[in-house]
């Protein structure tokens, strides 16, 4: 299965009317992560995206939250040929359905 089946989307953060705990704007980012529907085939499609931020954010900006644990590298620029690493887990004792798998050129491939 391709990426581009599972209704990807870039996720940005910041931008106008968002500010800091010090009340002082946050600037547009684009290309922080990546949103997806989960492939399990069991979740309702409509509702169960995963969510996988970036190390390496599309806008060359630094890392959304640096030194978080569950966070991605990044390669390729399009969903077509993007590749991250590690695997990515839906884990179920975080509320997850226990999809396991990896995004490797585009491609979507259960581990």
């Amino acid at each position: 299965m391709r990426l581009t089946d599972l209704n990807p989307r870039w996720v940005g953060a910041g931008g106008p009317g968002i500010t800091d705990a010090q009340d002082r704007p946050v600037p547009a980012r684009h290309g922080v992560g990546l949103s997806f529907t989960c492939p399990c085939g069991k979740c309702d499609s409509d509702t169960a995206r995963c969510y996988v931020p970036f190390k390496n954010p599309l806008d060359g900006g630094p890392e959304l939250e640096p030194g978080r644990v569950d966070s991605w590298q990044r390669t390729g620029d399009t969903f077509e040929n993007l590749t991250l690493t590690p695997s990515i887990l839906r884990n179920p004792a975080k509320g997850g359905c226990g999809w396991h798998g990896y995004i490797t050129n585009g491609q979507i491939v259960n581990a």
